[in-house]
């Protein structure tokens, strides 16, 4: 019973591990303002590649460092079986550049679950366990402004995942699995401006498909086969399709409101399906608001929720917990051709307790981030 329990916690962490949410990249605008889909940016290849047409002509470079500091446990039985507490680095960056008609942009950064992620587990013969997820991806397309008031872009989104785990167990002998896999995926994007005050946006991302295939090495067949089975063989987890629908609207010559929604389709996906069913969608609800203060300084403040549905499995990974996002930042205008961006959120999840076998199982997780960009017009 114990080691069937260690697998079943071992491979909802090799398999579920979040770093923050799934449904956009993570850059440090979009943590002082989550509702990106209709904001026109140097990040916007991130969540609406269409909308960098409405830069001015010119190119455009960006570079980003979001820090993550998360405190995740799980407990078994009022015991802490797995956690974490280590800062995740996220680094992004962007290049667009804009012609009259026609766009061309690149962009990096942490794409979906994580950014670099490392999880300590230790339960009855497994005394330290770390294992590490890293989701680094490159989008790259071209946009096209048909008209003033409207463009659309086709991007694709090419993601890298590893995850890795080492480990001792209690005989001294070691246990190590690495995992890789690489998957592509095309998005679609337009951005409309219905008038001077009013913008619109969308993009749908398509699933990124994913195989991971990986090796174990230990001294030990049996501790392995046990505590790791999926981990060391062919195994699916797509990241899902996601919708995104995002307005932006002009208050006052100071002050304007945005909003956005995504729709992530995580439907499809099963694992250990003889313990729990299905995933549920995923919904997010964002809201942001921004104020200039004065020609150097603008301030923003943002608020999402990210709504898990009813995804109460035995043992709920971190990414099916709901949450929810509040943040602020100051966007600074050094001169005319460079700004300086510093934001600060947080994201406070529900905590999830159930049972499994008559196990009471007890899941936290929160995330504190702090992010600095900087970009600059040539």
């Amino acid at each position: 019973m114990k080691k069937y329990m260690l697998f079943f916690l071992a491979h909802s962490l090799a398999f579920g591990l979040g770093g923050i949410e799934i449904g956009t990249s993570q850059s440090p605008r979009a943590v002082a303002n989550p509702a990106q889909t209709a904001t026109i940016s140097t990040e916007s290849p991130f969540y609406n590649p269409a909308a960098s047409s409405f830069l001015d002509t010119g190119d455009y470079v960006y570079f980003g460092l979001l820090g993550v500091f998360p405190k995740y446990t799980i407990k078994y039985e009022g015991k802490t079986v797995a956690k974490t507490t280590t800062t995740q680095p996220l680094p992004s960056f962007t290049y667009i550049k804009n012609q009259e008609k026609i766009g061309y942009f690149i962009a990096a950064g942490s794409l979906g679950q994580g950014g670099f992620l490392k999880y300590n587990v230790a339960y009855d013969r497994i005394k330290n366990l770390d294992i590490t997820a890293f989701n680094p991806g490159v989008i790259t397309g071209v946009s096209y402004k048909f008209k003033n008031d409207l463009s659309a872009a086709f991007s694709l989104r090419m993601l890298y995942s590893k995850m890795e785990a080492k480990g001792r167990i209690d005989t001294g002998q070691g246990v190590h699995s690495d995992i890789k896999a690489f998957g592509i995926a095309p998005e679609i994007s337009v951005f409309y401006k219905y008038n001077e005050n009013l913008d619109l946006g969308a993009k749908f991302l398509f699933r990124t498909k994913l195989d991971y295939d990986g090796q174990i090495k230990t001294d030990d067949g049996n501790i392995a086969n046990t505590i790791l089975a999926k981990f060391s063989r062919d195994h699916r987890k797509d990241f899902p399709s996601v919708l995104s629908l995002g307005l932006g609207y002009n208050l006052t010559d100071k002050d304007r409101l945005s909003l956005g929604y995504n729709a992530i389709f995580e439907r499809d996906k099963e694992f250990a399906e003889d313990l729990y069913s299905k995933y549920k969608n995923t919904y997010e609800y964002l809201f942001g608001y921004e104020r200039i203060l004065n020609e150097k300084f603008k301030w923003m403040l943002g608020y999402g929720y990210i709504d898990k549905g009813r995804n109460d499995h035995p043992v709920a990974d971190m990414t099916q917990l709901s949450c929810h996002q509040i943040s602020t930042g100051i966007k600074y205008k050094y001169s005319e051709t460079i700004n300086i961006t510093a934001s600060l959120g947080g994201n406070f999840y529900k905590s999830n307790t159930s049972n499994l076998l008559k196990y009471e199982i007890e899941t936290t997780r929160r995330e504190i981030l702090f992010g600095v960009a900087f970009e600059k017009k040539f």
